[in-house]
């Protein structure tokens, strides 16, 4: 069975990542993966060390325009006609609207579109989110399944006429491995962390406003953001502004999951996801989390037991309950412990692939081949 994996952007984010946990896991049960994306980026560099095949498409970027949309479905009708896949499987608004009316055309037998956060949640004016949620409800539509990773998107998406029966929400996953040991001995000044692309939707400049709050009254700590993205030089002119340089760094792209035990508090100030990898992360570095209620944030995050929530752009609670767990390092460590049991209990990556195997209709068919003479 051969299967399409599309995505607008091939960089290193919580979709990009879920993309490349599919295609190398269904490559090693016997599946042939391709992946298509546009650009050049970290995905890519990721999926040839894993032996995966990979089709960057030079006409797909984020921006819209009308003559590269033409281009783009050009490229995406040649790479299906070529590749003749067994399943499509969409990721992103972008790629997915045109992805899947593309496979709708060439009679794909099964296409599936995973929303990795309702796109019409955005920051964005009212007649803009209007069209995104047109345009979802259209690729939604021409999709066989859709499949959400949180019950919060399902619920959004389950509002969309002929849509409900079409959905199915599969948990993200991770590997769980021993807990790695801490080499930075622990400190008066607490070390908080925040992982995420430097966009609007991370909403890093509210989190830096609550740094500031936090600075001035004189609490010890030291912040750092890492992550790349068309934010950085607004963060930079504010951190700068504020002359936050003593407390803040910006730390630019790194593998964040290999450090995320060196520090004491994570903190998740956006105001849109879908269900961020990088919670489960804190979780499995058993970490407690301040984070903004946006969502599947509160699938992961119970307040009070397994991390602290508040509202997106409110400044004031995310000072206000950083410091309460700067000053109660005992609370917070067992809101670490209890997030860790949670996500290791309720997001395993191999149930993600077995739900996820049995859309593709692998199970069913593995059963048949079994029964029959």
């Amino acid at each position: 069975m051969k299967i399409l994996y599309l995505i607008t952007k091939s960089n290193w984010g919580g979709a990009q990542r879920y993309v490349y946990d599919l295609a190398t896991a269904f490559q090693s049960k016997g599946c042939n993966s391709v992946v298509a994306f546009g650009g050049h980026g970290l995905l890519e560099e990721n999926l040839h060390k894993a032996n995966i095949k990979t089709v960057s498409l030079n006409s797909l970027v984020r921006d819209i325009s009308i003559l590269k949309e033409f281009l783009v479905a050009k490229e995406i009708y040649s790479l299906i006609k070529k590749e003749k896949p067994n399943i499509v499987h969409l990721n992103s608004s972008k790629a997915s609207g045109l992805g899947a009316l593309i496979s709708r055309i060439l009679g794909v037998k099964h296409i599936i579109f995973t929303i990795h956060g309702a796109p019409f949640r955005e920051d964005r004016n009212f007649i803009l989110k209007k069209i995104i949620y047109f345009l979802t409800w259209i690729t939604c539509l021409l999709s066989h399944t859709v499949i959400t990773v949180s019950k919060q998107d399902e619920v959004d998406i389950g509002t969309m006429f002929f849509i409900k029966k079409k959905l199915k929400t599969i948990y993200l996953g991770l590997t769980y491995d021993p807990p790695q040991q801490r080499l930075t001995p622990k400190s008066k000044a607490v070390r908080i962390i925040t992982v995420g692309d430097l966009t609007k939707n991370k909403g890093h400049m509210f989190a830096l406003q609550a740094i500031e709050k936090l600075r001035d009254d004189s609490v010890p700590f030291h912040y750092s953001i890492i992550g790349e993205g068309e934010e950085r030089k607004s963060l930079e002119e504010f951190i700068a502004f504020k002359n936050l340089g003593d407390v803040v760094t910006l730390l630019g792209y790194q593998d964040a999951r290999s450090i995320l035990h060196e520090y004491d508090l994570y903190l998740l100030s956006s105001v849109k996801e879908g269900l961020p990898y990088i919670l489960l992360e804190a979780g499995k570095a058993m970490l407690p989390v301040v984070a903004t209620i946006t969502g599947g944030v509160p699938e992961i995050i119970r307040h009070e037991e397994s991390g602290l929530l508040v509202q997106p752009k409110d400044v004031e609670s995310l000072a206000k309950e950083l410091k309460r767990l700067i000053n109660d390092r005992k609370f917070g460590k067992k809101l670490g412990q209890e997030l860790h049991a949670h996500i290791v209990q309720n997001f395993s990556h191999s149930k993600m692939l077995v739900e996820t195997a049995k859309v593709y209709g692998l199970i069913q068919s593995k059963v048949h081949k079994v029964q029959s003479p």
